[in-house]
């Protein structure tokens, strides 16, 4: 507030005499004017009992001042109470030892501390002689004595009616001290006459010279929209008579990073000298936590969508910049080729005007975000001196031992706060690592599928000639007519295995020139119910011990490729013969549909293992049921099932774990061609593929993977 009053001077130079007792009566202290009037210095009165320094008069038997003050003074101790006396005969002891002749009109009233005991007693006397000398006889004294005692009534009253309003003023002024938010009072023109100390500290020493109209250029002071604030500031508005709320305003000085603060100004009326008030709330921490949270949302949105890593980058960059308010934002990433990390990413404010030539390339260890990449950890440059942006913050991403990049990013404020560094690590920077090390895995995962391609397509014509070779020559042996029972025993069975492997390699080209898309489906009108019945014989034929049931209607017409799907009810029924329960049988059911034909194949068998699932139909993959039973098989089967029925535009899943029966179920568009060309097959496994598509007894979406998985062919 304004500058601090000095009570004690005001105590000593007060025109009225007092004096000020300890609750033991004990003289604490005096001024002036009751020393001038009882002729006595402070060193004659401090510390002695005020009956000890004030005696009656001896010479005078009806002297009665000493009993009279002190039962006020007693009622003053017990009550705390303001106790107003009458005029009193109290002779003041003289020099020499004589007693000069006093009349007083006595106010005594207690001063408590903050519990409310008493601290001191004030003892106010005037000295009414002149009044009681000049007039004789008694009637004369008692009228004089009344309107003196209605005087002293009123003027005790005026005085602690003031000390009161002074107490409140002083309660007030320590209650607004204490108050975080700034708070401000002008008169009428503007100027500030009432503030506390966060004010103060909010707007410095010349805060009092300063008019509300001013406040805006000299404080550089912008409203949340960007604009310099002019006559909108909400104290001038108050001036004008509005009361307004939960206005923002931003602090934007040359150098140093922005404050925000939420300000509520009023008009006042009837207060001389204060026309309106302000209080001014900073939000400067919850804005930047706030903004931070916003900008890691936005990023989390960027890097989640399936641009290439220059725009994500680009993106994230223009982001953190904007959103968190940095004047240059730069993102670098490794270059393999060049043993460099380079430039891959960057966003520069609309006022930074960026010199040219700058790098493009850095060496570990060289500048800032090569320094980040060498140390592997963060890298904070306060107060540079090499260009207008005076700090730096490189942060490698992710952190750890092997960083996949470096946030590099600039302000022209001298320092940037601990939670702003906080947050940009523990918050912006992490989705960037988790978008880098995601497109990294796809990468490896697509290159790795792009060789297992190459390669299975390699070892299949390699294998595909010799074995054609040995097949034909076997046949040819065994025409011959001298051949022993052992010797035609033995090409039969190098027969047998050299057509159960050339049936392995045709699957593996199958599955490869599928995946690849270099191996058309070729659709046409078919009966779906003709060729389940079809394979169902063919198993009978090859398997006599499981009962094979077929409910299906009469003909079920749709749009597809019969020797393919052929292909996928051999596998669906071959894979439920070898894992059925010995006797049990496999039942087979179609289902047709306006749009979609619906096929099931069910066996009952030893439950599929929970971590063997969703490995199912990835080529090659083999359980370890298949493996240690000495089952044969490649572990082809059920993808090359999952690659027809997606290229028909179709979905395979599998019951749930838990269910009473095994049950792999195929939905196939009856009249519908693949929204996809047969190049783009869904591979299972493969980078970016979900494998959460749906839920049991939904149709998914052409090229998803089933959620659950079911057991393998035989040849798995």
């Amino acid at each position: 507030m304004s500058g601090a009053v000095d009570y004690e001077a005001l105590f000593r130079s007060a025109p009225t005499a007092f004096l000020v007792l300890d609750p033991e009566l004990t003289i604490v202290d005096a001024n002036e004017a009751y020393l001038n009037a009882t002729a006595r210095s402070r060193a004659e009165l401090i510390g002695r009992p005020v009956f000890a320094a004030f005696p009656d008069n001896p010479d005078d038997p009806a002297a009665s001042g000493t009993a009279k003050l002190g039962a006020s003074l007693g009622r003053v101790r017990r009550e705390l109470v303001v106790d107003v006396m009458e005029i009193q005969k109290y002779d003041i002891p003289m020099a020499g030892g004589t007693f000069d002749v006093r009349y007083w009109a006595p106010v005594n009233a207690p001063v408590l501390d903050r519990d409310g005991r008493l601290r001191w007693i004030v003892h106010r006397a005037e000295d009414v002689t002149a009044f009681v000398s000049a007039h004789d006889g008694n009637a004369e004294a008692a009228q004089l004595a009344g309107a003196l005692r209605v005087r002293t009534e009123q003027m005790a009253a005026e005085i602690f009616a003031r000390r009161r309003l002074q107490r409140r003023h002083e309660a007030l002024e320590a209650v607004i001290d204490s108050l975080e938010p700034a708070v401000i009072g002008t008169d009428a023109a503007g100027r500030p006459v009432l503030y506390n100390d966060a004010a103060r500290e909010l707007m410095g020493d010349t805060l009092g010279e300063v008019t509300a109209a001013e406040w805006g250029r000299q404080l550089h002071l912008y409203g949340a929209d960007g604009r310099p604030i002019g006559p909108d500031l909400p104290l001038l508005r108050a001036l004008r008579g509005e009361r307004v709320d939960d206005v923002e305003i931003v602090l934007r000085p040359p150098g140093r990073l922005r404050r925000f603060f939420r300000v509520h100004s009023r008009p006042v009326t009837g207060q001389p000298g204060v026309a309106a008030v302000v209080a001014i709330h900073e939000i400067t921490a919850a804005r930047r936590a706030a903004r931070l949270q916003e900008c890691e949302l936005a990023i989390a949105k960027a890097t989640a969508r399936p641009e290439a890593d220059g725009q994500v980058l680009d993106e994230a960059t223009r982001l953190i910049g904007s959103i968190l308010g940095w004047d240059l934002v730069e993102f670098w990433c490794w270059d393999e080729a060049a043993g460099l990390i380079h430039r891959a990413g960057r966003w520069a404010g609309p006022a930074l005007d960026l010199p040219p030539g700058l790098p493009e390339f850095l060496a570990p260890g060289q500048g800032l975000a090569g320094r980040a990449w060498a140390d592997k950890q963060p890298v904070y440059q306060p107060g540079r001196e090499d260009g207008p942006l005076r700090t730096a913050l490189a942060v490698p991403v992710p952190l750890g031992p092997h960083p996949l990049g470096v946030l590099v990013c600039y302000a022209d404020v001298a320092e940037i706060p601990g939670d702003v560094r906080a947050g940009m690590v523990t918050g912006v920077t992490p989705p960037l690592g988790v978008f880098l090390a995601r497109r990294r895995a796809e990468r490896l995962a697509a290159e790795l599928d792009r060789a297992r391609d190459q390669y299975i397509a390699l070892v299949g014509h390699e294998l595909r000639t010799p074995l054609t070779s040995i097949q034909a020559y076997t046949e040819m042996l065994l025409e011959e007519a001298g051949l022993t029972g052992d010797q035609r025993q033995m090409l039969l069975v190098v027969q047998r295995n050299t057509a159960s492997l050339r049936a392995v390699v045709l699957k593996l080209l199958d599955v490869a020139a599928l995946r690849a898309g270099h191996l058309d489906v070729r659709r046409r009108p078919m009966d779906l119910a003709l060729v389940l019945r079809e394979a169902a014989d063919a198993a009978r034929a090859g398997d006599r011990t499981h009962p094979i049931r077929i409910e299906a209607p009469g003909s079920a017409p749709i749009v597809g490729d019969p020797d393919r799907l052929r292909q996928v009810a051999d596998e669906l029924i071959a894979n439920a013969l070898t894992w059925s329960a010995a006797g049990s049988p496999v039942d087979i059911r179609l289902t047709p549909g306006e749009h979609t034909a619906v096929v099931s194949v069910s066996n009952t068998g030893v439950p599929i293992r929970a971590d063997e699932r969703p490995r199912l139909f990835e080529p090659f993959f083999r359980g370890d049921g298949a493996r240690h039973s000495g089952m044969p098989g490649a572990g082809l089967g059920l993808s090359l099932a999952w690659t027809i029925v997606e290229q028909h535009g179709g979905v395979i899943e599998v019951s749930e774990a838990g269910s009473p029966a095994t049950t792999f179920t195929v939905r196939i568009p009856t009249n519908r061609l693949p929204s996809r060309h047969p190049g783009e097959t869904g591979r299972p496994g493969e980078p970016g593929r979900s494998d959460e598509s749906g839920r049991r007894g939904e149709a998914r979406p052409a090229g998803t993977r089933p959620t659950t998985m079911g057991r393998q062919t035989p040849d798995r």
